[in-house]
């Protein structure tokens, strides 16, 4: 797999910093970017840069450009959100359903913003036009997602999930890092990934138990 990321040590302390314990549950803690500074001026430039940490559809912010380089804040009209609601219309009676709900709203919610911040042509993995302008790495998409998912949380339209935290997987298994949105099934307590990386903008994330996630899950592997 290809390194998501174009700096190992700084995304290892990150990642430990995100792993911190805390007393509040996830719900209740904001959204931050992951920074990857390459020195003190730009840590602290970034650690300044403004971020809504509870995101609302009137009012949200997402990472682009390549492990949040750049943040853009934008929002939803009434008829765009209305269209991520009705996904959630159906009377179901099982998390299984609400997983593909999931999909399908993360995927919708992706095409229009990605229309509104210039990442509608955001290819699958870290593959380049020639720019990375608009274009999403793993922190990219891992933070994007979490806040769509908290949206969708706060909006009350999850029945059977909670959103859980970010994660990561490959610091200290010998693999290439890789980020991860999380969702946590109610019932079960099982978690899940929710990996938008691997795709186009728009197309459907791929979500899968977590254990197999860590343990080094691709697209590929799930055909075979």
């Amino acid at each position: 797999m290809k390194l998501c990321s174009r700096s190992l040590a700084v995304f290892i302390i990150f990642s430990l910093a995100l792993s911190a314990c805390t007393l509040k549950p996830y719900s209740e803690r904001p959204i931050r970017p992951i920074w990857l500074q390459q020195n003190v001026h730009e840590s602290w430039q970034l650690s300044h840069r403004n971020f809504i940490g509870f995101p609302v559809p009137t009012a949200f912010s997402v990472c682009h450009d390549l492990s949040c380089r750049s943040v853009t804040d934008t929002q939803l009209s009434d008829r765009e959100w209305h269209q991520v609601s009705t996904l959630f219309d159906q009377n179901i009676d099982d998390a299984l359903t609400e997983r593909k709900q999931i999909q399908q709203a993360v995927a919708l919610l992706e095409s229009i913003v990605g229309a509104k911040v210039g990442t509608s042509h955001d290819l699958a993995q870290n593959k380049l036009r020639g720019s990375r302008i608009g274009q999403l790495d793993c922190i990219d998409e891992a933070t994007n997602t979490s806040v769509y998912l908290r949206m969708l949380e706060n909006q009350a339209l999850l029945r059977w999930h909670r959103v859980g935290p970010r994660t990561s997987r490959g610091i200290f298994i010998g693999r290439a890092p890789h980020n991860t949105a999380t969702i946590v099934e109610l019932d079960t307590g099982n978690r899940y990934a929710v990996d938008a990386w691997y795709f186009d903008n728009g197309e459907l994330p791929a979500i899968v138990p977590l254990q197999s996630w860590k343990q080094g899950w691709q697209p590929e592997s799930a055909e075979k």
